[in-house]
């Protein structure tokens, strides 16, 4: 029986990619240069459908002010950064899972972390967007959360452990394709319009 469903959690895992791989065009010319998300995001949206609707802004702007608004992200940066130990994880695993709030694991889990953490704490989806990433001195691909707070868009990484502005980081990443701002289930290659 255990056997049964493996193979049939495997062949809806290969449906899945089959879906993402041939489905989508892996670069078009609408809604500013879509392109086909990752593999792991797919994957994750199947696990945690909640984490991949849009989500309208739930906070009480009144009452926080941009230093709450702040904290609030550096203290979820660092409570993931020192709550999941980071775990090179087997190659059958890489990058194909993401999980919210594992016990050990890597840049994937880190960023869905901190964004599940922050969309129950009322933030947008429009807000807060995952990007991959391409780290500039090693060229390993790598995934962060993006973070527009006001006119100012910062990045939450699992690299460092403070909140940094977008414009700083992009001296130590370049942005290959980000979630859009406008459905949290489409990717684009375009962040400006974020």
């Amino acid at each position: 029986m255990s056997g049964e469903l493996s193979m049939i959690r495997h062949a809806v895992r290969m449906l899945a990619i089959t879906y993402c791989v041939c489905g989508h065009p892996a670069y078009s010319n609408y809604e500013s240069q879509a392109v086909t998300p990752p593999l792991s995001f797919s994957q994750f949206c199947i696990q945690y459908p909640e984490d991949c609707r849009r989500h309208d802004d739930r906070r009480i702007r009144d009452f926080r002010s941009s230093i709450q608004r702040w904290r609030e992200l550096a203290q979820i940066n660092s409570t993931v950064n020192f709550g999941i130990a980071p775990k090179d994880p087997p190659a059958s695993r890489r990058d194909a899972e993401w999980q919210i709030f594992p016990d050990e694991g890597n840049c994937g889990d880190y960023a869905v972390t901190k964004r599940h953490l922050l969309l129950r704490s009322g933030w947008p989806s429009s807000a807060l967007l995952l990007a991959e990433v391409v780290i500039r001195a090693t060229g390993e691909h790598h995934l962060v959360l993006l973070v527009r707070e006001g006119k100012a868009v910062l990045v939450l990484d699992n690299l460092t452990p403070v909140v940094t502005p977008q414009v700083d980081a992009l001296d130590r990443f370049a942005i290959v394709r980000a979630e859009s701002g406008t459905d949290p289930q489409r990717w684009t290659r375009e962040v400006a319009a974020f």
